[in-house]
């Protein structure tokens, strides 16, 4: 840079003096005696000075390289010391060299991570692992199976894991892994079982406590046999056979189905235990025993005192119970198991007990005395239903009755089979009650006007 000219006016600041040891000494008595002088004199004096200096700068472009202070003319001394200061100091800071709605703007655009990550699940692209079971692969992210099971969060990074059939079947994974990426996930009725004990495989405690839920409170009729037969297959019949007791309604309809011919005894018994089973009639339940009995005669024969033991023949009217034992209007399949002794003894005892209680008839308190003095235990009473389409249904005081023979009750069945699948629905609730449904029926149809 060049030097300053010493004849310019405009050169007289602090920077323009040459570097003499003899003009050194005159102006500094001459800077503190302006200092002392005015303050306000000094501070117009450095202003001159800046703006003087500044010029050349301007006016040589060259002027903004460093040069060495000799070649500034700058003279050493007290005023030459400059105090080190921050940017921060100056006033100036980082977030004001980004604009403000530049920053909102650029903010706005940004892909969520949160909903980039849950779309890659979602669509099933990107996956890095592979799960095994049996024969069948399923390309997974691991991230997913990490976040819910606690077997697979122990579990090491491997991008490939063989899992045991029998513990976790493909599509109970299948239910599974949906059930991990939706957003709502429904259980499906049709492999709960399978996913539940997938579940408590894999150690998923939300997914385990969502499928006990959905067992407790949401299965019942149709449903619940169909959730008994589901754990049949899958070898978890004793835990899961107490759902037979929520059969009512749907009771005949699974007694005309192979499924009610393949139960084993300790299920059947259970069945035909239960008060709630809705039936026209107690014989009924007579009948569906004597059907699973012959399915497997020869060796279900042995099982004919335990199965009849569960039957209340004190609900059945004496003359049905009479003509069970008539050899010629009772058909084979009945024969053979009235025969037994013990079933035998089980008929007359039951015929003791219904014309005890007809004798009595509206008179409850004194047939409920005569009990209590033989000591005998009233049967109780089932969940009775009225079938509109039944012929045989009426109640033990009716008077017009139609024999329900073994016949007529496969007859029945097979009716029930014809139907639709929800026919069951249409079977009303009976009161304990001497009410015939059936004759009431039949006397409002010949009441009607002839058209």
């Amino acid at each position: 840079m060049p030097k300053a000219d010493n004849t310019n006016p405009e050169h007289h600041s602090s920077c323009g003096f040459s570097a003499s040891s003899q003009e050194t000494s005159i102006l500094r008595p001459y800077a503190v005696e302006l200092a002392e002088e005015s303050e306000t004199a000094e501070e117009e004096a450095e202003d001159a000075g800046k703006d003087n200096d500044l010029k050349p700068l301007y006016i040589n472009s060259t002027g903004i390289n460093r040069s060495s202070s000799s070649v500034l003319s700058i003279q050493a001394g007290v005023f030459n010391t400059l105090s080190e200061r921050t940017m921060s100091s100056l006033g100036y800071s980082i977030a004001d060299s980004l604009k403000k709605q530049e920053t909102s703007k650029s903010v706005a655009q940004k892909t969520n991570l949160y909903q980039e990550i849950v779309s890659l699940v979602k669509r099933r692209v990107q996956t890095n692992s592979e799960v095994t079971i049996g024969k069948s692969r399923h390309p997974v992210h691991l991230m997913a199976l990490q976040s819910f099971s606690r077997m697979f969060r122990d579990m090491s990074n491997d991008l490939s894991v063989d899992l045991p059939e029998e513990k976790i079947t493909p599509r109970s994974f299948c239910l599974i892994y949906d059930w991990m990426v939706e957003d709502t996930p429904i259980l499906p009725r049709l492999g709960l079982l399978e996913v539940l004990q997938a579940a408590s495989f894999l150690d998923i405690p939300q997914l385990v406590r969502q499928c006990q839920y959905c067992m407790e409170n949401g299965f019942k009729e149709d449903s619940a046999a169909m959730l008994y037969f589901e754990a049949k297959i899958l070898k978890l019949e004793e835990t899961y056979r107490e759902f037979l007791m929520r059969v009512s309604k749907f009771f005949l309809t699974l007694v005309a189905s192979q499924e009610f011919l393949r139960l084993p005894l300790k299920s059947l018994l259970m069945l035909i235990s239960s008060s709630s089973i809705g039936v026209n009639m107690e014989l009924e339940v007579f009948m569906a025993a004597a059907r699973w009995l012959n399915h497997h005669w020869p060796q279900r024969q042995k099982n004919i005192t335990a199965v009849t033991s569960r039957i209340r023949f004190g609900l059945i009217p004496p003359w049905l119970l009479i003509q069970l034992q008539k050899p010629d209007v009772t058909a084979v399949e009945v024969r053979r198991i009235v025969s037994e002794t013990e079933v035998r003894q089980a008929i007359h005892d039951g015929i003791a007990y219904t014309t005890t209680r007809l004798f009595y008839g509206a008179d409850r308190e004194a047939f409920m005395q005569h009990l209590r003095k033989t000591s005998v235990k009233p049967p109780m009473q089932r969940n009775w239903i009225y079938d509109r389409k039944c012929r045989h249904h009426h109640r033990m005081q009716c008077k017009i009755t139609l024999d329900l023979t073994y016949e007529t009750f496969v007859e029945y069945l097979n009716y029930v089979q014809m139907q639709h699948r929800d026919y069951w629905h249409s079977m009303e609730q009976a009161e304990t009650s001497n009410v015939c449904f059936n004759c009431q029926a039949k006397k409002l149809d010949r009441t009607k006007p002839i058209s």
